[in-house]
């Protein structure tokens, strides 16, 4: 029993079952855990380095260390007899094409998450104006029937459409 609870701040009375030292309620990657960010970091170095030692290893032989799969699956191709059906109209430099290639990679980034804010927002904004109309529909109810309520406190029968109630 040296475990001390903690409230529930909806409930206002004690929970037995969750410990005094898991505050947030998310257990091993809480944001209270100020250790979890630096060792992701170093996870990440480690990988990213380990992967270049490895891929130096693999190809300690060729000319170029990291290539492509379209400039492989090129050479396969002509090997295997393949001709191109056309010529490309130019051949930008090697630091071009990849500045083109990444122009290309935002552009088309941008209009993706541009496409899914827009969804969202629409998505918040259908359920503000539904929680809008709810609390509205409301209040119209109850003027409508506080109307419907005569002077001398009887309720006024149904009219016929048309009529006035005079």
């Amino acid at each position: 029993m040296s475990e001390a609870t903690i409230t529930n701040p909806g409930a206002g009375a004690p929970n037995p079952t969750t410990p005094a030292s898991d505050t947030s309620g998310h257990g091993l990657f809480a944001a209270d855990r100020k250790w979890v960010t630096p060792v992701l970091v170093v996870a990440l170095v480690v990988i990213f380095v380990g992967s270049l030692i490895i891929g130096g290893i693999r190809t300690a032989g060729q000319d170029e260390t990291f290539v492509g799969t379209d400039s492989a699956a090129t050479e396969a191709a002509e090997e295997a007899g393949a001709k191109p059906w056309f010529q490309p109209l130019f051949e930008p430099a090697g630091e071009v094409e990849s500045g083109l290639f990444a122009i290309q990679a935002a552009i088309g980034s941008g209009i993706i998450f541009y496409c899914l804010g827009r969804m969202s927002g629409k998505k918040a904004a259908r359920k503000q104006d539904a929680a809008i109309g709810v609390t509205a529909a409301a209040a119209d109810a109850s003027t409508s029937s506080a109307a419907a309520i005569s002077p001398d406190g009887s309720t006024p029968g149904p009219t016929a459409p048309g009529s006035r109630n005079a």
